[in-house]
């Protein structure tokens, strides 16, 4: 089954966010995200990326995950290398309509992060239907395309 996602652009600033783990792609979603001025809260039962302890304005919290978390979630990333667990996160804020980014399925979210591409005057963002690589390929591609019409 193929989700069909609509394209978005989003303010995230201020809005609580609730990511759950610690690993590299936790800490790289968070980075992105924090580059909107979103209210990160992280909840982990160990941090793997130690990356994560230079990073300010978030609060890391060190234990176990809890159904009361979610509460004025705004969006949720599900970062663990738990497909399971991570699959029961999307199932419980898919229930109460909360936004949440599944790391371990293409399937199981309800929203996806693009690949961000900005410019001077442009925003782009790029999916390749959960395909990462192929995303950074393509953004890649455009930025040599827009540094070039720059300098022409």
């Amino acid at each position: 089954m193929n989700k069909n996602f609509f394209p978005l652009f989003i303010d995230l600033k201020n809005k609580n966010i609730l990511v759950i783990g610690a690993g590299k792609i936790a800490f790289r979603k968070v980075e992105t995200l924090l580059k909107y001025s979103a209210k990160i809260t992280i909840i982990t039962k160990d941090i793997k990326e130690e990356k994560f302890l230079t990073l300010k304005n978030i609060n890391i919290k060190i234990g176990e995950f809890e159904e009361t978390l979610l509460e004025d979630k705004f969006l949720v990333v599900a970062a663990t290398d738990n497909p399971e667990f991570n699959r029961y996160i999307y199932e419980l804020c898919n229930s109460k309509n909360i936004l949440v980014n599944n790391i371990t399925s293409k399937e199981e979210m309800n929203c996806r992060f693009a690949s961000i591409l900005e410019t001077e005057d442009y925003q782009i963002g790029i999916s390749a239907k959960g395909n990462p690589s192929k995303s950074k390929s393509l953004k890649n591609k455009l930025k040599e395309i827009l540094e070039k019409k720059a300098v022409d």
